[in-house]
């Protein structure tokens, strides 16, 4: 039978001993944690890093593993004076910018009542014409790029920014509704209910009630489908041949020569052309987190 003082002595049930103690194991779970994901916030921002390396300094390209220490040596600005007063990058910017806010305002207000009538409303043919949305976005935009350039041609919109905004629009019109969809389906119908009891039509009930309700998911997929404008290449490749009406994507790509390449013009091009979707994502993450976390993409 144990004595009185052994019980005293004796560990607690429960208690851990050794080197393994609670807090030493919360904080080792801490440590990887956190190592965890500062290795994977390395590995996204390090292609940032390289072009901002290889847009100051050429040579890094070619001593990338062999002579690290020469990454930044004789670094230089000249690659981003060149890209300024040398090319059209300021133009092919102002034009990739038009038409990508140009194509986005369109699409959105187009997709307001596009989402809202397949989301909300019961019409035969609702799945229907929801599906054939979504097998559009199965084709590929090469495609589809040489009829739309006949057409274009025969009705005066071809080398126009006018045509470009319509083709962007046409691609990028069905993701756009497809995201909004899936949230105006999870919203309740006593809402529309409530407003139209209140005297609100429905048009009125969507555009005073439902729109404003929607802000994060309209302002997630204005996001995407901005993107989708910004960086699109092969309608504004066939549909543009004028070099002083190019966006960034074709503009730039003239600058790979067929026997040399100035890598540290185009990482300097990339750079500039990659710096409004760091700005924007930056500044409107909170409404790109709410936007998906409310539903806006199923």
């Amino acid at each position: 039978m144990a004595t009185e003082t052994d019980q005293q002595h004796a560990p607690e049930a429960g208690s851990e001993s050794g080197f393994f103690t609670e807090s030493r194991v919360e904080l080792g779970k801490a440590v990887g944690f956190h190592a965890l994901l500062w290795s994977l916030v390395a590995i996204v921002l390090f292609p940032v890093f390289w072009m901002i390396v290889v847009s100051v300094n050429q040579i890094a390209f070619d001593t990338f593993v062999s002579d690290p220490a020469t990454w930044f040596s004789n670094a230089s600005m000249s690659a981003y004076d060149q890209m300024v007063n040398e090319t059209r990058f300021l133009t092919w910017f102002t034009n990739s910018a038009i038409v990508s806010v140009s194509a986005t305002v369109v699409s959105i207000v187009v997709c307001l009542l596009g989402a809202y009538s397949i989301g909300r409303l019961r019409f035969r043919g609702r799945q229907t014409v929801a599906t054939f949305l979504l097998i559009t976005q199965m084709f590929p935009a090469i495609l589809v790029a040489i009829p739309l350039f006949l057409v274009f041609r025969d009705i005066g919109l071809f080398n126009t920014l006018t045509g470009l905004v319509i083709a962007y629009v046409a691609f990028t019109l069905p993701f756009a509704i497809w995201m909004l969809r899936g949230f105006y389906e999870n919203l309740p119908t006593s809402l529309e209910e409530a407003a139209m009891i209140d005297g609100c039509t429905r048009v009125g009930a969507v555009f005073r009630v439902i729109v404003p309700l929607s802000a994060p998911a309209i302002a997630t997929t204005a996001i995407f489908t901005w993107v989708l404008a910004w960086n699109e290449f092969v309608f504004a490749l066939v549909l543009i041949n004028d070099p002083d009406k190019k966006t960034l994507p074709p503009g730039m790509s003239g600058w790979i020569g067929q026997y040399s390449l100035n890598w540290d013009l185009l990482m300097a091009g990339a750079l500039g052309a990659t710096l409004p979707m760091l700005v924007i994502f930056f500044f409107l993450q909170s409404y790109i987190v709410k936007g998906l976390s409310e539903g806006a993409v199923k």
